[in-house]
């Protein structure tokens, strides 16, 4: 699997060396000059990391990185400085930072690290849903070892392509899942988009009483997807106030457990 690098890096030569270095290593770079236009640049791109250039004052690089985490970016973010000053590194773990790197780095170590926080990332997505076997929601049951989805005692037929959809939306509820992240899963090419928009509707014309206002299915426009198992529990929220509320948790905790 190519991994998919967004790197924020204003130097030139440093951006070359890098390219030359990953490119060896299954590593496709993308560069973004200033961390400005990051959040934007993410919406379009969806990389399986980012590694961030943050220099004193820090002030860019700090919003962009808490801007990303409040919007539900979950992907690996590193953010790499020439100060090693404590209060540093904890100021970027607390915003959500993965990793902070201080110059210099050896090219190696960082390959190494990177590609291990993108296998934790996939992996993390579906972590042996079979060890549950079983699953529900909405009124719909699911075995996964079986790979039957059951509604009112009625078996439902699922091709083998909208059961693993279905599985990985099931296993990673009200999370926000890219489309680079549930191609990846599924082992398709990201650039097939347009194959993944078919699959998606085909599972919500089976499970959505009205596919056309997905409730099970939700899509967040510009990020990608997030599956509610029990839309009725909550019928004040819309997609985007359930999303906002969930990336804010979620950088919540993670921001706690930093400290």
């Amino acid at each position: 699997m190519t991994i998919s690098l967004l790197v924020v890096e204003p130097d030139q030569s440093v951006r070359d060396q890098l390219r030359f270095h990953l490119h060896k290593n299954q590593i496709a770079l993308s560069v973004l000059y200033s961390a400005v236009q990051l959040v934007s640049r993410v919406e379009r791109e969806c990389p399986s990391a980012i590694l961030l250039r943050a220099e004193s004052p820090m002030i860019e690089a700090r919003e962009a990185l808490r801007q990303l985490r409040l919007a539900g970016y979950d992907m690996p973010i590193f953010v790499q400085s020439t100060s090693d000053e404590i209060v540093d590194k904890i100021v970027a773990f607390e915003l959500g930072a993965d990793d902070y790197i201080v110059d210099p780095i050896d090219p190696h170590e960082l390959t190494a690290r990177i590609k291990r926080a993108v296998q934790r990332c996939n992996r993390s997505l579906c972590d042996a849903p079979e060890i549950r076997e079983k699953g529900s929601f909405g009124s719909y049951q699911i075995d996964f070892a079986t790979r039957r989805l059951v509604k009112n005692g009625c078996e439902i037929s699922l091709r083998s392509g909208e059961f693993a959809l279905l599985k990985l939306f099931v296993s990673n509820p009200m999370r926000l899942l890219t489309r680079a992240m549930v191609n990846s899963q599924l082992g398709r090419a990201e650039s097939q988009k347009a194959s993944l928009d078919v699959a998606v509707c085909r599972l919500r014309s089976v499970i959505e009483a009205d596919p056309s206002a997905p409730k099970f299915i939700q899509t967040l426009r510009g990020r990608g997807y997030m599956f509610v198992p029990s839309p009725e529990s909550s019928p004040s929220y819309g997609v985007r106030e359930s999303a906002s509320f969930i990336a804010h948790r979620e950088f919540g905790e993670r921001g706690a457990g930093a400290v």
